[in-house]
C-alpha cells in the first residue's frame, strides 16, 4: 500500500485517500457518474478510477446501475445511521448556542423535525432571566410546536426537497396565534422561497405578540437540513432591523455546527442541494 508522510509527519495511506475522494466525489455530484468521469474528478488515472470503484463496490460503498454509472451505496447510508444514532446533537449545539445568547444577550434554541412539528433539543438561556421565565414556560427541552409560526419551522421547512416540502404543507393546519401569524398557504410558500433565498428565517410575533426569533438551517454531511437554530427575545429588545444585523451571526454559528457534522461549502443563500 502506498504510504506517505503529511505536513504534520503523520503516515497517510495514498489508497485510502483516493477511496475517500471518489465517496466525496459521488457525495458531491448527487447523481450517478461514470467511471471516466470520476477519474477526472478525482484527478487519477482510469484504471486506478475502477480499481478504487471495484474494491468500494464490493463492500456496498458503491453500487453500479446497468449504464455503468456510479453512485453512493446503501452501506454508507448504515453508516450514517450509526453517526446519528450514536452522536450527541444537543451537547454539540450547546457551545454554539451559548456563543449565540452571549452575543445577543437572548436566549437561543436548537430545534429538529418531528412529524408536522419541531422539537426543542437543547437551550441556552438568556442572560435577562427574568424576561426569559417565559421562555422557561412555554420553549422549554421538549417542547415541540407548528412549523409555521416558528422561524427554526420555516428555516428547516423552507431548505427540505422540493417535494418532502409540498407533502408536508398539505399535512399542515395553520392555526392562527397572533394577528401576525401566516394562516395562508400561499403566502407561507411566499415566506418560505425568501427565507431561503436570504439563509435564514423570522418569526416576526407570529407565535407570541411579544416574542420576535431570527433562525437559520443546520446540515449534515450529506447536505440535508437536519434542524435550525434559533435566537428569540422580546420584540422591544429584538426589533427587526436588530433581527438582521443578527442574522449575520446565526447564519455564522449555524454553518460552523454544520461543518462540525460534516457538511462542506458552498454555504450561501439561496443554497440548497435540491
Amino acid at each position: 500500500m502506498n504510504e506517505n508522510k503529511n505536513g504534520a509527519g503523520v503516515i497517510t495511506s495514498q489508497t485510502v485517500l483516493k477511496s475517500l475522494d471518489v465517496l466525496d466525489c459521488l457525495a458531491a455530484a448527487r447523481r450517478p457518474l461514470s467511471a471516466p468521469k470520476i477519474a477526472k474528478l478525482c484527478q487519477v488515472s482510469r484504471p486506478t478510477a475502477y480499481r478504487l470503484l471495484t474494491t468500494l463496490r464490493g463492500r456496498g460503498y458503491v453500487m453500479v446501475d446497468d449504464d455503468y454509472n456510479y453512485s453512493l451505496g446503501t452501506k454508507i447510508l448504515a453508516l450514517a445511521r450509526v453517526v446519528l444514532d450514536t452522536m450527541n446533537l444537543p451537547k454539540m449545539a450547546q457551545p454554539y448556542l451559548h456563543e449565540l445568547s452571549q452575543l445577543s444577550q437572548e436566549t437561543a434554541f436548537m430545534s429538529i423535525l418531528d412529524g408536522v412539528k419541531i422539537l426543542y433539543i437543547a437551550k441556552e438561556e438568556s442572560p435577562h432571566v427574568q424576561d426569559s421565565q417565559a421562555f422557561q414556560m412555554r420553549s422549554s427541552v421538549g417542547t415541540r410546536i407548528d412549523l409555521h409560526m416558528s422561524a427554526m419551522g420555516k428555516a428547516i421547512l423552507a431548505n427540505l426537497p422540493p417535494e418532502e416540502r409540498s407533502t408536508l404543507l398539505d399535512r399542515l393546519t395553520l392555526t392562527r396565534y397572533t394577528n401576525q401569524t401566516i394562516t395562508d398557504r400561499d403566502t407561507l410558500i411566499h415566506e418560505l422561497e425568501q427565507t431561503r433565498q436570504r439563509g435564514y428565517a423570522i418569526d416576526n410575533c407570529e407565535g407570541d405578540d411579544w416574542v420576535r426569533c431570527v433562525a437559520a438551517p443546520v446540515y449534515d454531511s450529506g447536505g440535508r437540513v437536519l434542524g435550525a437554530i434559533s435566537v428569540a427575545g422580546p420584540a422591544h429588545r429584538m426589533t427587526l432591523d436588530y433581527i438582521q444585523n443578527l442574522s449575520g451571526d446565526v447564519v455564522r454559528v449555524t454553518q460552523a455546527l454544520s461543518r462540525q457534522l460534516g457538511q462542506t461549502p458552498p454555504f450561501r443563500p439561496g443554497f440548497s442541494p435540491y
